[in-house]
């Protein structure tokens, strides 16, 4: 037979998991006065809602290994379009630019070392963005890594 106390538990325990797992969104709650008695609130009613996820932001990054021109882009509603259009900015600079990186509602960053050789990484924020490419590049061998160029949209 299970103790009351052991049931609570277990309970609490697989509520702490599935609010763990599941993604924080902040609720927008208002609240207004639902009755009045001579003039005066006597009833409050408050309402609250969760407001939609934001849309799909995507970005991307340009970068020409040789030439070392770059170009960005942000808040497009698609990949294609992001990629497009970090292409077209950099064109602008040089003529072996690539797509190297593209992102959605985060950062990206590209960096390059002393060879031309060129890596790229994403993150939640920009310096996690430039710190994770600085590390793909030690990672992958290159000597005198450097940031070229790094981007967020959200």
């Amino acid at each position: 037979m299970k103790s009351a106390t052991g049931s609570a538990a277990i309970a609490l325990g697989i509520l702490f998991a599935l609010t763990a797992v599941a993604p924080a969104r902040a609720q927008v709650c208002t609240t207004t006065c639902s009755n009045y008695i001579e003039g005066e609130c006597s009833e409050h009613t408050t309402t609250c809602t969760t407001p939609p996820p934001p849309p799909p932001a995507y970005g991307a990054i340009a970068y020409g290994r040789k030439s070392g021109a770059w170009g960005y882009s942000d808040h497009w509603n698609s990949e294609q379009k992001a990629e497009s259009v970090a292409m077209a900015n950099c064109a602008q600079h040089g003529n072996d630019c690539e797509v190297m990186v593209w992102f959605r509602n985060e950062c990206g960053a590209v960096a390059s070392d002393q060879a031309d050789e060129a890596f790229w990484a994403i993150g939640d924020g920009e310096g996690v963005a430039n710190e994770n490419v600085l590390n793909a590049c030690a990672k992958g061998g290159g000597k005198g890594c450097k940031i070229e160029v790094s981007q967020c949209s959200r």
